[in-house]
């Protein structure tokens, strides 16, 4: 597996496929319902345009509603790393309602308070 396909997300849905054409004696993309959609043209070029497309295809399937890891509500996700809704992150700390404190070297319980 070369580093490029590695660091590939997996595909969630179908794929665009790169197709050789006797006709034309080049490489063609073609859509996940077998329509061309770039070429005729050189395979490392057909190539890269097929990562491309599909790399599109699977970061727009990772938008959508999400549930908030802070408090629950559902809110319009821009991806995979937006797991928190735009109140909880302009709160600051998200775990300081759960007893948690920052600290230099990670998270740790907070010093209980005098009564």
């Amino acid at each position: 597996m070369t580093a490029k396909a590695h660091n590939m997300p997996a595909p969630r849905f179908a794929r665009y496929r790169v197709e050789y054409d006797p006709l034309s004696s080049k490489h063609l993309v073609l859509d996940p319902d077998g329509r061309r959609v770039w070429g005729p043209g050189a395979l490392a070029l057909a190539e890269d345009k097929r990562d491309q497309l599909q790399a599109a295809v699977d970061t727009a399937a990772k938008r959508g509603p999400r549930a908030c890891l802070s408090c629950g509500a559902t809110f319009a996700s821009e991806g995979i790393h937006n797991r928190m809704c735009t109140p909880c992150r302009g709160r600051g700390d998200a775990l300081s309602g759960y007893g948690y404190a920052r600290g230099g070297d990670g998270r740790r319980p907070s010093a209980p308070t005098a009564r």
